[in-house]
Formats: C-alpha cells, sequence, structure tokens
C-alpha cells in the first residue's frame, strides 16, 4: 500500500484533493492506495503467461500468417472475443479479402486449435507489438519473430 507522501507525488495530487477524495469518491481513494498490489497481481499473472507459453506446444504458425493477423486490426473487446478470436478473425479477413482462401482459413484453424490462455497471450502479443509498431512508424519483421517466438514453426 502507498503511502499519502508516495501518492502525492506519484500522481501529482495535495493532499487537500486526497483528502476531499477521501469522503467524496472513497473506491477511488481506495484504488489509488493500493494500485501498487493491483500491479503486482497483474505483474505475477503475465509472469505466469509467459511461463506457461514458454512450454506450450504452440508452435504451428508461419511468419506470413501473423504477418498477416497483424495486418487485420482484430477488435477485441473482452475474455469471449478472445474465446471466439478465429470467428473475429475470419469475419474480418472476410470484409477484407472478400472470399476465403485456403491461406485465410488455414489461419482460421490454427487459431481454432489453440487453448483460451494461449488465444489470451497471442492477442495480447498483437496488441502490444501494433501498439510498439505505431510508436515506430516502420515495420520491423524483427520484432514479430521475437513477440511470437512461441507460436512461430522454426
Amino acid at each position: 500500500m502507498l503511502s499519502t507522501k508516495d501518492v502525492i507525488e506519484k500522481f501529482e495530487v495535495t493532499r487537500a484533493t486526497l483528502h476531499n477524495w477521501k469522503s467524496t469518491k472513497p473506491k477511488l481513494y481506495n484504488h489509488i492506495f493500493n494500485s501498487e498490489i493491483q500491479y503486482e497481481k497483474y505483474r505475477e499473472t503475465n509472469i505466469l503467461l509467459d511461463s506457461y507459453i514458454k512450454t506450450a506446444k504452440s508452435k504451428i504458425f508461419i511468419f506470413e500468417e501473423i504477418d498477416y493477423i497483424l495486418t487485420l486490426n482484430l477488435k477485441i473487446e473482452n475474455i469471449q472475443h478472445i474465446q471466439d478470436i478465429s470467428l473475429h478473425y475470419i469475419n474480418t479477413s472476410t470484409k477484407i479479402k472478400k472470399e476465403n482462401d485456403t491461406f485465410t482459413l488455414g489461419i482460421y484453424k490454427k487459431l481454432e486449435s489453440l487453448n483460451l490462455i494461449e488465444k489470451y497471450i497471442f492477442y495480447d502479443r498483437l496488441v502490444k507489438l501494433k501498439e510498439k509498431l505505431e510508436k515506430k512508424q516502420e515495420k520491423d519483421t524483427d520484432w514479430l519473430r521475437v513477440y511470437f517466438k512461441e507460436f512461430l514453426e522454426e
């Protein structure tokens, strides 16, 4: 739990504002003071997920397939959408290509074969890589290989 001094410095708020929030916005006040605990839980979960994916047998994609998925800008909003990522993929792909070919259907089957945790990690990496590439304003295929090494066939 953060101290009052830590919160004031970290979030750049005054002591009076914090005191006001304590009575007017108690949920916000508690959330701010417990933000470090939530961050640690999030960090631990990501460490576990990274450990899991390194031992999973998910090396089923080729570079071009992941590169293609990355260009689609899939819109996933919740865990149910992650579970159905293959459907979101095929719907988005169909809107762009107007027809399904062997390449796109192959990707669909591979996405479908991933379990929920693998789908979550796969999508999380898509989002993170997309953000990284947008900041750089250029495409760097080396980063794709780094982010998806556990999913790429050797």
